[in-house]
């Protein structure tokens, strides 16, 4: 279990060096909220290794969920469905706040920020794919975005619902699985980092006019 928790906190380093390294790849594609994602989540796990302050755990889970409400309400292109992370942002933060005083863990907040974040997820992902040039909807560096989101919170959601009523034996043993998806959420960032920037049939036409 130790083996895999250092694996997992390893692998939040991979994605801010691949961004970091292909820089110019990942510029104008809305990518920087994910590397502050990555930044932050492995400050956070750092601080709270040492100061052992529920605060610290407690500032992050809100500040990551309004940067991925950002990242999805930035992302999305159809007006109606933009308004979705902003209303599921504005009630995430009405029940963080309300939970805030609480010194345990905050499962009702966690599942919440699950569940919008897979509705999120599936707003992007219906749009990627119904885009004129979705047949290489793979290309797409959000694709994989997406997809790392979507495996981690659809995977760790029940965790995050039941942690309060699992005994600490339970909790260590059951917390295997957010480790083996964190790696798996922080290698897929680190190949949407990698992946060349992507473009529409339409600009390919433009560039092959020109």
């Amino acid at each position: 279990m130790l083996v895999v928790a250092i694996l997992a906190y390893s692998a939040e380093i991979l994605p801010i060096l691949f961004y970091l390294i292909f820089l110019k790849r990942n510029r104008g594609e809305g990518l920087w909220v994910i590397f502050l994602y990555c930044v932050l989540s492995l400050l956070t796990e750092g601080l709270f290794a040492v100061t052992k302050q529920p605060a610290v755990y407690y500032t992050f889970i809100i500040v990551q969920f309004l940067l991925f409400s950002y990242f999805f309400y930035s992302s999305l292109s159809r007006k109606r469905f933009k308004y979705i992370p902003v209303i599921g942002a504005l009630a995430f933060c009405i029940v963080a706040f309300f939970n805030l005083a609480n010194k345990r863990f905050d499962s009702t907040s966690a599942a919440l920020s699950s569940v919008l974040v897979i509705t999120y997820c599936i707003l992007l992902l219906y749009e990627l794919i119904s885009q004129p040039d979705s047949v290489f909807v793979y290309n797409n560096k959000k694709f994989w975005v997406v997809i790392a989101f979507f495996l981690y919170f659809s995977a760790t959601l029940f965790l995050y619902l039941f942690f309060t009523a699992l005994t600490d034996e339970q909790r260590h043993s059951y917390w295997a699985i957010n480790n083996f998806f964190e790696i798996l959420k922080n290698i897929l960032f680190s190949i949407s980092f990698i992946m060349k920037k992507h473009h529409s049939r339409t600009d390919n036409m433009e560039y092959a006019d020109n």
